[in-house]
């Protein structure tokens, strides 16, 4: 089983994030199917396989400069059709508390954004909050002490969302 599988199975916000990682380090490599299992060297095959499967979704999807690729985007959708339902018809109070807590941190990284008038849904801040962390740290850059407790309250969101996906979509 691929790495992309376990964290699918697992943890899907930790999947999404994982092919967000990968599409930029396919984009990296330029889409070069040599430098591809050169990179993934002594993986196992499901994993190299999933890599090769990845760019050649995002070449045929014409992605080679940006955007994400038809999958990661149904995921995001799920996403946020999840979110509605536990806030809404399920009233998950663990999520629903999760969620209080991040939006305002939300809602303030969407101000710092430079977009606070663009509409978009809680769960993409969430995400995109996540990845622009992930990134920062690989980099080894520090956050603001603001920025980090900022993203304590929205990493326990998306925790109470990926178990709140597992209830839902894996009947657990």
């Amino acid at each position: 089983m691929s790495i992309a599988s376990e964290k699918k199975n697992s943890h899907v916000v930790e999947y999404l994030l994982y092919v967000w990682q990968m599409e930029d380090l396919v984009r990296a490599l330029n889409f070069d199917a040599g430098a591809i299992r050169g990179l993934m060297g002594d993986g196992s095959e499901d994993d190299l396989r999933w890599m090769l499967e990845l760019a050649r979704d995002m070449e045929r999807q014409k992605l080679q400069e940006s955007g994400h690729v038809d999958h990661a985007v149904e995921t995001l959708t799920e996403f946020a059709l999840l979110h509605d339902l536990l806030i809404g018809p399920m009233e998950d109070k663990a999520y629903v508390r999760a969620f209080e807590t991040a939006e305002p941190h939300l809602e303030a990284l969407r101000s710092r954004s430079g977009q606070p008038e663009a509409v978009e849904h809680p769960v993409i801040g969430m995400m995109t909050a996540l990845y622009g962390w992930l990134v920062l740290r690989m980099k080894r850059e520090r956050l603001a002490t603001e920025t980090e407790s900022s993203l304590v309250a929205i990493r326990e969101m998306a925790n109470a969302l990926a178990r709140g996906h597992i209830r839902v979509y894996q009947g657990r």
